[in-house]
């Protein structure tokens, strides 16, 4: 397991770049960390639709559209 002095030494740095698409400058990053789950969530939706021979929805994957693709299976 590597521990804190295996590694070579190394700085950080701050580049700012604040926008001018809001009066305090920032930016969101607090969302890519999150991006992947959407498209996971509607594999795993469709490929369960796939399963029973439903055709696949998309987004928003509301209750009426899977009921309807549910329906369309059978």
């Amino acid at each position: 397991m590597p521990r804190a002095d295996d590694f070579c030494r190394f700085e950080l740095e701050e580049n700012s770049s604040p926008t001018d698409k809001n009066p305090l400058g920032v930016k969101g990053v607090g969302e890519a960390g999150t991006i992947g789950a959407i498209p996971a969530v509607m594999n795993a939706v469709n490929d369960a639709l796939a399963a029973i021979g439903a055709p696949p929805v998309e987004l928003p994957a509301t209750a009426e559209k899977l009921w309807r693709a549910i329906s369309a299976a059978s």
